[in-house]
């Protein structure tokens, strides 16, 4: 009797976003074949949603070309290490003793946890799928009445099982975080804590202010803020690390390599403010988070000095 044919699956729109991102980083990067140009218009037509998602795609990558102040940048001569020698061996030390002071243990109390550059995702028993970013520990306490999760450090993607008898609530510190359905996540680091809506509701509760927030807004919390506000964002940009990717649109360096630091072990020193400003836009690939500074090195032309634990940028 012969073999059943097996169907592939639909691509999620997840998945036909990375898809398309990717496409434009292989036909951006200069090393594209013909063959490979022809196999991505031949993409684009299987489906009106391939075409979609190659359009959204084409329309990021116009908007995060190259900046002016990044060719500027490039064009820069290397300068001479006498200059910054200095303050290379000052921000080793620092660096070093910073990275002692923050790094994360984790304790007998915490269900889930990841190391640096890990990303894990787990299913809890009630059916939420929960995702662990880079350096992130929580712990779970599901009762008959409520659903109880405590962020210890870092940052989750909550995508909720529908249960309307029992909340889900997360304990990021200070700030309580109350949902019934749909997806959001909560980022805890010891500058602030960022509640993001992907999806559904979310009541956020931070000392005598209750806020609500709908899908692509968030509230970021600093210490000692007792309010903050709505702001408006691309949820899906910045939760595209769950699927192995950050997304820059002109974003500063200085943030840029805040946020790159959390993906590998040491510190990523830059004493330069007026290069902290520049502009930095693109899409790096978190599957290989020791390579993330290789390419941020090669796109904008910046000199990266690598040390133990430390990368001075100059």
């Amino acid at each position: 009797m012969p073999e059943r044919a097996v169907m592939p699956s639909t691509p999620s729109p997840d998945d036909l976003d990375d898809q398309a991102i990717d496409w434009q980083t292989l036909l951006h990067s200069g090393e594209a074949s013909a063959r490979q140009r022809l196999d991505y218009q031949r993409w684009q037509q299987l489906s009106p949603a391939h075409k979609t998602a190659a359009q959204e795609a084409e329309a990021l990558w116009a908007d995060i070309g190259l900046t002016e102040s990044a060719e500027q940048h490039r064009a820069r001569p290397r300068r001479r290490a006498y200059r910054w020698a200095n303050g290379l061996a000052a921000g080793l030390v620092l660096a070093v003793l910073g990275y002692g002071a923050t790094d994360y243990v984790p304790s007998w109390s915490d269900t889930h946890h990841t190391g640096v550059g890990q990303r894990q995702q787990w299913l809890l028993s009630d059916g939420t799928r929960v995702t662990l970013n880079s350096a992130t520990a929580l712990s779970v306490d599901f009762t008959g009445n409520q659903r109880s999760v405590i962020l210890r450090k870092g940052e989750a993607l909550f995508e909720l099982a529908d249960d309307p008898s029992r909340p889900f609530i997360v304990q990021a510190g200070q700030d309580r975080v109350a949902a019934k359905n749909g997806a959001f996540s909560v980022r805890r680091d010891a500058v602030q804590t960022r509640v993001l809506v992907a999806s559904g509701a979310v009541q956020v509760q931070h000392q005598t202010q209750t806020l609500e927030l709908q899908p692509n807004q968030q509230a970021l919390y600093q210490p000692g803020q007792a309010v903050a506000e709505r702001q408006q964002v691309d949820a899906n940009a910045l939760t595209a690390w769950h699927r192995g990717k950050l997304i820059f649109n002109r974003k500063p360096l200085q943030d840029v390599l805040a946020e790159l630091e959390r993906y590998q072990y040491g510190r990523i020193v830059l004493p330069d403010a007026t290069l902290g400003a520049m502009q930095i836009s693109g899409v790096f690939d978190l599957n290989d988070p020791q390579n993330l500074l290789h390419t941020l090195e090669q796109r904008y032309g910046l000199n990266i000095t690598y040390l133990p634990f430390v990368a001075w940028v100059h």
